[in-house]
């Protein structure tokens, strides 16, 4: 876990204690769990994306790695638990659920990524994980995860099990916090954050998880508004006790506006620019909201 300079002194003597308490216990599992946990302080932070179906997940984890990665639409990929994280190279791994694994094709159409599974079914598969270089991630390990409250329960129970594990299943929190996308605050939403925050202090807790308002730019209708709207919606969650004790904050994010902006490419900007620069009625014929 790869941390600002001033908590280096504290995770270097967190690394030591946990080191030097898997020396003292003749239990293999105790002991492989403890080395587990210091090896864990010198990787990437692992932040999981959850929400239900269509908050914008994928488009949050586009937008944080700066490239269009995760699909956005119904593809079989975003049926299964997907790790993306720092590689040399570029690549696809599949985790198979009987323990072995298989390659995937990767391959860049229309400036996204497509990953081919190849005879591999859905349903066999533990996780699938994309090493891609690219410097946010050599911090961050995002996982994106598929939408709880799923038309189909076995899409939602990934999810579940990979944020929610059994303690014979995993003795470590697979990620070290959550992103929780709403966009209204469902049932579905409360049910697993509760869920979320009774897990043991071992795994997650509410101080590692952050709602985020997702689509902000859709509320009230879409207007000029919207992100004003939206703040106050954010505000009213995040003092809401109920919601604040399941998650440290509640934030408001545009997605959509978050990805184009990390991802323009500079014959965009220049449509953009020569547009702002154009007459407010040529700017309506392309459907733009103008201010007056």
């Amino acid at each position: 876990m790869r941390v600002e300079t001033g908590t280096t002194a504290l995770v270097d003597e967190t690394r030591r204690l946990l080191t030097e308490a898997s020396a003292q216990y003749a239990d293999g599992a105790v002991r492989g769990t403890l080395r587990s946990a210091a090896d864990r302080m010198d990787e990437p932070l692992r932040v999981a994306i959850a929400g239900r179906v269509k908050a914008g997940k994928s488009t949050l984890l586009n937008a944080l790695v700066g490239e269009p990665l995760a699909p956005t639409d119904a593809r079989e990929c975003t049926r299964v638990v997907t790790w993306y994280r720092n590689g040399i190279s570029y690549g696809a791994t599949i985790h198979l659920l009987d323990g072995g694994t298989a390659s995937a094709t990767i391959r860049r159409a229309d400036g996204s990524m497509e990953v081919d599974l190849g005879p591999v079914l859905v349903e066999d598969i533990e996780r699938l994980v994309i090493a891609w270089p690219a410097a946010p991630l050599r911090q961050v390990t995002l996982v994106d995860t598929p939408g709880i409250a799923s038309i189909r329960q076995e899409i939602s129970a990934r999810t579940t099990r990979f944020l929610l594990p059994g303690e014979e299943d995993e003795p470590l929190m697979p990620a070290d916090a959550v992103i929780y996308l709403l966009r209204h605050v469902h049932a579905a939403d409360s049910s697993f954050l509760e869920a979320f925050a009774d897990q043991s202090m071992a795994r997650a807790t509410p101080a590692n998880a952050i709602g985020v308002l997702s689509r902000a730019d859709e509320v009230g209708g879409g207007g000029l508004d919207a992100m004003v709207r939206a703040r106050r919606v954010a505000d009213r969650y995040r003092t809401d006790p109920e919601l604040r004790r399941l998650c440290q904050t509640v934030v408001p994010v545009a997605g959509l506006t978050a990805q184009a902006a990390v991802t323009l490419k500079q014959h965009e900007f220049a449509h953009f620019r020569a547009l702002a620069s154009g007459e407010r009625v040529e700017a309506r014929q392309f459907g733009v909201d103008v201010v007056e």
